[in-house]
């Protein structure tokens, strides 16, 4: 596991506090989504649009990956080291989100054509599969921004060997 160097562990840990909320935001959206088409009402939209299958398969994928990934934010703001070395922590996270991101962006896009056709019918069949869309949407959303956050986590990281930004002041000779 890696240390911090003390000159930035304020900046690092909330840093780290901040992306520990956006995981936990994209695990509520991830989940609330999947969890819709839990209900009876649901079933019927997933026998009838490959689409919603897709999105339910992506948000579960995606919730799965952010619990994991909420245990691991919560270890670094508890301990103030990564779980994995950090190299591999950073460059994880940072692909992760961003394909994972995508796969959630995808999903919500192929489903929200699917939930506007649906709307012409009615039903609560259809309103359920337009709010499964829109947390699909949120869920997207806080990976996004989780992936910008680690982007410049892993920049840093290139830049100056650490995950925290280079401090201002001179290093000590």
């Amino acid at each position: 596991m890696a240390e911090e160097r003390g000159d930035n562990k304020p900046a690092v840990g909330r840093l780290a506090g901040v992306i520990l909320l956006l995981r936990l935001a994209s695990l509520c959206f991830a989940a609330a989504a999947a969890a819709v088409f839990a209900a009876t009402d649901g079933a019927e939209l997933l026998r009838a649009a490959a689409a919603f299958r897709f999105l339910l398969a992506a948000n579960a994928v995606v919730a799965v990956y952010s619990a994991f990934e909420v245990a691991a934010a919560a270890w670094e703001v508890s301990k103030g080291v990564t779980l994995l070395p950090e190299p591999m922590q950073l460059w994880f996270d940072f692909g992760h989100d961003q394909g994972f991101g995508y796969m959630a962006l995808a999903a919500a896009a192929a489903a929200a054509r699917e939930a506007a056709a649906c709307g012409t019918h009615g039903g609560a069949a259809c309103v359920q599969g337009g709010i499964a869309v829109g947390l699909g949407f949120a869920g997207f959303a806080a990976v996004a921004a989780a992936a910008v956050a680690t982007g410049y986590r892993l920049a840093c990281f290139l830049a100056t060997g650490s995950r925290s930004p280079a401090s201002s002041s001179p290093p000590p000779y």
